[in-house]
């Protein structure tokens, strides 16, 4: 052990795993950038489906994505 205590640097983060098709995902890493400081809420880009948030965001993220999602759904004019 060395004199700083942890020799192997180990941090760990607590989140929720949330697994996306890759356009979702997108949209969450653009939601991210868009925040700053403590409104933040990835925790870690795991890999092309996966992302990793902060508990305390989770009922916000579905909502923002749900809006996203749907402002980029194509719907149909019924007068066609």
């Amino acid at each position: 052990m060395s004199a700083y205590g942890d020799t192997y640097n180990v941090q760990v983060k607590t989140g929720v795993l949330v697994t996306c098709d890759s356009a979702a995902k997108q949209i969450l890493l653009h939601l991210d950038s868009q925040r700053d400081g403590p409104r933040k809420f990835l925790v870690r880009d795991i890999d092309e489906t996966h992302v990793m948030i902060k508990r305390e965001f989770v009922e916000e993220i579905k909502e923002l994505l749900q809006d996203e999602l749907e402002k980029n759904t194509y719907v149909q004019d019924p007068n066609m």
